[in-house]
C-alpha cells in the first residue's frame, strides 16, 4: 500500500507539468499572420452575408472651446446600411436624422455629426486590416493589451515613409488603429482610432474615436454591428474648439419591404 502511494505521488508533479504545459499551449499567441488571416476571413464572411440593416441611432453632441461645454445637441436617426448594385460586398450607409433636441429638423439647415460608419457599420475600420494596404501598415500583437477577458489586441499603423510608398498618399500618415478580437471566432470586438492631421487638410486637426460591437441576431445569423461610438474631433490646427460625440445604436432589423393589393371599391346597386 506505501509502495503504490509513493508511486502516486511521484507521478503528481509530472500530471502537474503535463497539465501546465498543456495549458499554456492552449494560451499560445497566433502570429500577426495567422490574427490578419483569421480576421480577414471573418471580415469577408460578415460583409458576404450581412443583409440591408437598419438601426436606430441617438447622438448626444457637445461643442467645447478651451476645454469647457459651450454648446450640447442631440440627434434621433435611422442609420441604414445597403448593399451596392454592383454585385460585391461593398455597403453604403446613409443616415435619416428625424428629431434635433426633440424637434423635427430645420430644412436646408446643416448639422455638424460624426462621420458614417462607412462600408457597413463599422466595416471601414476593416479596410485598415486589407490585405490590399499591406505596403501601407506595420502591425503588431500587443502583449497583455485584452480590454476584458481573452480578447486578441492588434494594432495597425502607418509605417514611417507610408507617404512615399505607392498606393499610400492618400492615407493619413500618422493613424493608429487598435483593433480587439474574439480569440475563436476573430469578430472583431471594439476599434480605436488615432488620427493626427496637423495641418488639418481634412477639416480637422486629430481625431479620436471608440467603437464598440456587439453580436445582433438578423434572420438565420447573428452579426457584429455597432452598440456605441465615442469621437473626439479637433478642428483648426490654430483653435482650442473640439466636438465630441457619444452615438448609441439598437433595434438594429434587416430591411424588408411589404406591399398590399387594394382592389377598385365596388359601387353598390339601389
Amino acid at each position: 500500500m506505501d509502495r503504490f502511494a509513493n508511486r502516486r505521488i511521484a507521478l503528481t508533479p509530472a500530471l502537474v507539468f503535463l497539465v501546465a504545459a498543456f495549458a499554456s499551449a492552449q494560451k499560445r499567441t497566433p502570429s500577426v499572420q495567422e490574427v490578419l488571416a483569421h480576421a480577414r476571413a471573418s471580415i469577408s464572411a460578415t460583409a458576404a452575408t450581412l443583409p440591408d440593416v437598419f438601426c436606430d441611432e441617438k447622438i448626444e453632441s457637445s461643442e467645447l472651446h478651451n476645454g469647457k461645454v459651450s454648446r450640447k445637441m442631440t440627434f434621433d436617426s435611422v442609420i441604414s446600411a445597403r448593399k451596392l448594385e454592383s454585385g460585391d460586398d461593398k455597403l453604403t450607409e446613409s443616415r435619416d436624422v428625424r428629431l434635433v433636441d426633440g424637434k423635427p429638423p430645420k430644412r436646408g439647415k446643416k448639422y455638424l455629426l460624426p462621420i458614417l460608419l462607412n462600408g457597413g457599420f463599422g466595416i471601414r475600420f476593416y479596410s485598415s486590416l486589407f490585405s490590399a494596404n499591406d505596403q501601407c501598415n506595420a502591425y503588431r500583437i500587443v502583449e497583455g493589451g485584452a480590454l476584458e477577458g481573452n480578447l486578441l489586441e492588434l494594432e495597425v499603423s502607418r509605417k514611417v515613409n507610408s507617404k512615399q510608398i505607392a498606393g499610400c498618399e492618400e492615407l493619413s500618415e500618422g493613424a493608429v488603429y487598435r483593433f480587439w478580437l474574439d480569440p475563436v471566432s476573430y469578430l472583431i470586438q471594439r476599434v480605436q482610432s488615432q488620427v493626427r492631421l496637423p495641418d488639418g487638410s481634412r477639416g480637422f486637426k486629430s481625431l479620436a474615436g471608440r467603437s464598440d460591437f456587439a453580436m445582433v441576431q438578423i434572420g438565420p445569423r447573428s452579426y457584429p454591428l455597432p452598440a456605441n461610438f465615442h469621437t473626439t474631433m479637433t478642428m483648426e490646427p490654430n483653435s482650442s474648439e473640439q466636438f465630441t460625440f457619444e452615438a448609441h445604436y439598437s433595434n438594429c432589423h434587416k430591411f424588408e419591404a411589404t406591399s398590399s393589393i387594394v382592389a377598385d371599391p365596388v359601387e353598390e346597386s339601389h
